[in-house]
């Protein structure tokens, strides 16, 4: 079985970054993690994240920096957002998860299950079924012994 990959953009003290990480990690996707905070984004990679996407989708409505520069009422370029953003990189919205071409923005499990193709709780399904697994082997080597000492 090929491990899926994702990469996963978060803010490291973000409980809703944490809560999907642990989600995705529980799932068994193999993780490549970059805090923003810590190493933001470039130009090049903001373009290359927004593509063609409406870039109001990746504005996080609630950060400070949004209202400070009043962004519901502000009709900016594109270029002028992208700027802004890389100024200030509270304005995205987290977390940003990436799949080859998929993108999901923020925290919704049920999305990021269809757009990585996981259930919610397969690798605990999986964990489960090795553990009936192996106890339907246990009872069937029981059975055995008990039936050799008669």
């Amino acid at each position: 079985m090929v491990m899926k990959r994702a990469k996963l953009f978060v803010y490291d003290n973000d409980e809703y970054c944490t809560e999907v990480k642990q989600f995705l990690e529980d799932s068994g996707i193999f993780l490549e993690i970059r805090d923003l905070k810590k190493d933001p984004f470039s130009y090049d990679e903001i373009t290359n994240l927004v593509g063609f996407l409406k870039i109001n989708h990746f504005l996080n409505k609630k950060s400070d920096a949004y209202n400070q520069h009043k962004l519901d009422k502000a009709s900016l370029s594109r270029e002028e957002m992208i700027q802004l953003i890389l100024n200030d990189q509270s304005l995205l919205r987290s977390p940003i998860v990436k799949a080859a071409r998929l993108i999901i923005i923020g925290h919704d499990k049920q999305k990021i299950s269809e757009m990585l193709q996981i259930k919610a709780n397969e690798k605990l399904e999986e964990k489960h079924k090795n553990t009936s697994n192996r106890k339907s082997s246990m009872r069937n080597n029981n059975r055995k012994r008990t039936a050799m000492s008669n």
